[in-house]
């Protein structure tokens, strides 16, 4: 049988989900700002706002999924990254947007919400266990 992580205390998973929440507005802000951004080489347009931005959202969401290992926590984390991303892309009162409507504001609209899908989706794999496989073979 499966060994599951025990579950937090209430306060404890209440405020880690507040810091979640927290942290991802702040990730989902700083993306969302610096998604646009582009270098030029040899004529070609490489997005490495868009480029860093997917890595930094992928990295939060995996590294926050391994460390707490509480779904609830990244949930929470990836609906404020979500929730940011999605205010920043609404025009403002004089009209500006953040996220353009072009292939890389497309792109940035749907993958830190793809990512943070697959980051809460994915299984717990289970814990292996020091010693357990020690390559040798039991022999009868």
């Amino acid at each position: 049988m499966p060994e599951t992580a025990p579950l937090r205390p209430f306060p404890q998973r209440l405020l880690l989900s507040a810091g979640g929440f927290l942290l991802g507005l702040f990730v989902g802000s700083v993306t969302t700002v610096v998604h646009q951004s582009v270098i030029t080489i040899a004529e070609v347009d490489v997005p490495w706002g868009l480029i860093l931005g997917v890595l930094v959202v992928t990295g939060f969401l995996v590294g926050l999924r391994i460390v707490v290992q509480d779904r609830l926590v990244v949930l929470v984390a990836a609906l404020g990254l979500v929730a940011m991303v999605f205010m920043l892309s609404q025009a403002s009162t004089g009209g500006s947007v953040l996220i353009p409507n072009n292939l890389w504001g497309t792109i940035w609209a749907i993958a830190p919400t793809l990512i943070a899908t697959i980051v809460v989706a994915w299984p717990r794999l289970p814990q292996r266990h020091r010693g357990a496989d020690n390559g040798t073979a039991v022999t009868a």
